[in-house]
Formats: structure tokens, sequence, C-alpha cells
């Protein structure tokens, strides 16, 4: 996998290979995040296309039946299963989008009649005209709209609708290859997108990035829904850690057991309880083999790192091939613990075959990955990149045959320390 991006964010240039574990090191504001961001944004744009683009359209004509009911019956009246009728609706979209509307019209009222006896003669003409007239709008937009607009979501949630660089002024180009597939990503100034290229890709993985351990102590996330074409990483993390996909395959279960055993085993040196739901929906956590529950605000900020990683793999949301992106993990981690971090990140990218994008400022916590993917004998599906910044725009450059750069970017401040520390003698 290959992201190259150019005028987007901090990001003057940059092209970076992620068939391993990639360490992009630098100082902060540097541009680390910003390839972490665009690569979440567009690939998570492009996994399982066609059911974001069915999900999206029964939610929209769910929501355009829910409110005809609202709006044109009597509060009395039983409400249809509209969820139901909607699904429908979606999967003969071919049928519906060469009907004419008063067939549609006629075909749309038998389905509520159906569907727990939802009355449509019960409305006035002219709503059950305009929702009609608006179910057919839905089932007109293409793909390809839709996949614009989704791009332009994800990337105004991560940029904070600031997406190109605001120094420069100019458009923004994002391409992501895989294997033998490109995708070429343009990104106006104002935020628009145009995709060249895109084909019939379709991935089936989704990124995973974590960044921020304090994802666990939002108690909104229970109450509060975003759609997920709007959401930027952190809700994105957060649905994985609390709504966990429950159709995984028995089969892929047992073997991802099996591959987690020794991973299970250093995990559980420093976090060996879970996760649990208190009768008042309150996140605990319990250590094994004891009655105690401590509230997760509680525990500590580095513990909450091992935590989250741990409830990931668990629950199968770490998917064999999949992608990680994990921003200045060692940021709450004491030293030891940071190389147990780090040798974790090295177990599972080998065990699962798993993409790993990891940003950092710490030359300890890059030699802690150095050493271990030595260890474990996968240094050779390891790149190394330098961030710096050079007159408002950051650029990436590849430096794994020559690492000593990045330490010595990284190791100055403690180099002028001991200067002053010389001074003062």
């Amino acid at each position: 996998m290959k992201l190259t991006l150019k005028n987007i964010g901090k990001i003057g240039t940059a092209s970076v290979e992620i068939n391993g574990i990639t360490v992009i090191a630098g100082e902060n504001n540097t541009g680390k995040s910003t390839v972490g961001r665009a690569l979440f944004a567009v690939f998570n744009s492009f996994c399982n296309v066609q059911k974001q683009i069915e999900n999206e359209r029964v939610d929209s004509l769910e929501n355009l039946l829910d409110r005809m009911y609202m709006n044109g019956s009597s509060r009395f009246m039983r409400i249809a299963n509209t969820n139901e009728v909607a699904k429908t609706i979606v999967a003969h979209i071919d049928s519906y989008r060469q009907a004419e509307l008063s067939d549609m019209q006629k075909e749309i009222g038998d389905l509520l009649v159906q569907y727990d006896e939802g009355k449509i003669e019960s409305f006035d003409e002219n709503t059950i005209a305009e929702t009609v007239s608006r179910i057919k709008d839905v089932l007109n937009v293409s793909g390809m709209d839709f996949l614009k607009s989704v791009l332009e979501r994800k990337l105004d949630a991560e940029f904070n609708e600031q997406v190109c660089n605001i120094f420069s002024g100019d458009d923004g180009e994002i391409q992501l290859q895989i294997k033998d597939t490109s995708i070429t990503v343009s990104v106006e100034n104002e935020g628009a997108v145009d995709i060249r290229n895109p084909g019939d890709i379709s991935l089936h993985t989704e990124v995973v990035y974590i960044d921020d351990p304090f994802v666990l102590d939002d108690p909104s996330m229970f109450f509060r829904r975003i759609p997920s074409t709007s959401a930027d990483h952190r809700y994105h993390l957060r649905k994985k850690l609390f709504w966990p996909d429950t159709e995984s395959n028995v089969f892929d279960e047992i073997i991802a057991k099996d591959k987690l055993n020794s991973i299970y085993e250093k995990i559980s040196s420093v976090c060996s309880g879970d996760i649990i739901r208190s009768k008042r929906s309150v996140l605990g956590y319990q250590r094994k083999g004891s009655d105690k529950v401590l509230n997760v605000r509680n525990l500590s900020t580095g513990l909450k790192t091992f935590v989250i990683l741990k409830m990931l793999l668990t629950s199968g949301a770490i998917e064999h091939n999949g992608t990680i992106i994990l921003d200045e993990p060692e940021i709450h981690l004491h030293p030891e613990w940071q190389l147990l971090f780090a040798e974790l990140i090295v177990l599972i990218q080998k065990e699962f075959g798993v993409h790993v994008l990891l940003n950092t400022h710490s030359p300890y916590f890059l030699r802690a990955i150095q050493v271990y993917s030595a260890k474990y004998e996968s240094a050779d599906t390891c790149k190394y990149y330098l961030s710096e910044v050079f007159e408002d725009q950051a650029n990436i450059t590849d430096v794994t045959d020559n690492i000593d750069k990045i330490y010595a970017k990284l190791s100055r401040p403690l180099q002028r320390l001991e200067d002053e520390r010389w001074q003062d003698d």
C-alpha cells in the first residue's frame, strides 16, 4: 500500500509505503498526523462501498417515511415498519428507478399496508406524492455522487474543513495505491472532491485509528449516534470499542484466538482485567480474580492505552490484513511500558499481517520498534520516514536506509541540555 499527498493539511509533498510497520518520526507540528488522517478518510470511504451506499439509502428512505407518518397521520395510528419498507425498496432499486411516480406511490402504499398494517389511505394525497417524489430522488443519486459526498464529509471531519494547505492556496491531491489499483482524489481549496480512476475498488477492512486513550471516558457515546459517513476517527474508534461487529465467523474467531495467545500473555502482565458495564451503564475495569470494579475514568492514562488495544483484539476489530494507525502512542507510557507496547505492535503486525502506520517523536520508542522487529524477523517490512517543515509546508522523506537522520533530529533537545549544563559548569 502506498499513500501520496500533495498540499494536504500541513503536508507539501509526501509519499509513504505501508506494507508492514511504517514509522513517521519528527518534531511536533511537522505533519505526521496529516498522513494518518488522510489515510483514514480515503481508505474507509472505499471500504465496502456498495454496503455503505445501500445502508445510507435505507436510512434516508426510512427517515422520509417516518417523517410522513409524523406529519400526516393521527398520533394514535400505528406506524408501519418503515425500516423493512425502506430495505425492500432499496433491494429493488432498478425497478423503482424506472417506475412512474403513480406506480411507485401504489407499490409503496402496498408495502406500508403489508408491514404492520400501515394505512396509507389515511394520509393526505399531497403528503404521499411529495414523499414518493423525494424517495425517487434518493434512488436516483448515483454511487459516484454518493462516494464523493462521503469523501468530502470524512475529510472535513478529519481536517475541520481545512483539507488543503491554507498557506499555499492551491488545490490538494491524495493518491492511494493498493497492489495494482490506484485511486486519485483531487481536493479543491474550498473542499469539493473529485475521484479519478475509481474502477470497481471496494476495500473489505476498515482502518482503526488510535490517538486518544480518553475515548474510554466518554459516556455520551451510548446516547448519541452520528452518521458513519460524517464520523471522525475518534467516533469510529468508540464505535469499534463499544458496538463491535457481532457477525464474525466462528472459524475466524478460533484462528484469531490461537494467534492471540502469546499476545494476550504479554498484555496481561500490564492489563489482566476487562472492561465491564455496570447496572447504570457506567464503564468499569475489573481485574482478573477480583470482584472490585474501578470506574474507567480512574484508570491511569497509560493503562487505558493497553485496555483499548486489548478490547480491539478481543472484539475482532483488528482484522487480518487490516490497517492500524497509531498516533504517538508513547505519550502516556512509562519507558518500560513503551517497550512492551512496541513489542505488542510488532507481534500483532506479524501474526495478523496488518499494515501499521505509526507516528512518534520519541527516539526511545523508535528504537524499540527497530529492536523488536529485528527480534521477530520482520525488519524487512519496516519503513522509516522523517517529517520536517520548510516555509509553512511539511515534507516527509524516506530515511529507511539512514535512520540516523531521525535520531540526529530527535536528540537535539538532549544535546542542547547537555551544552547548557557544560556552560553552567
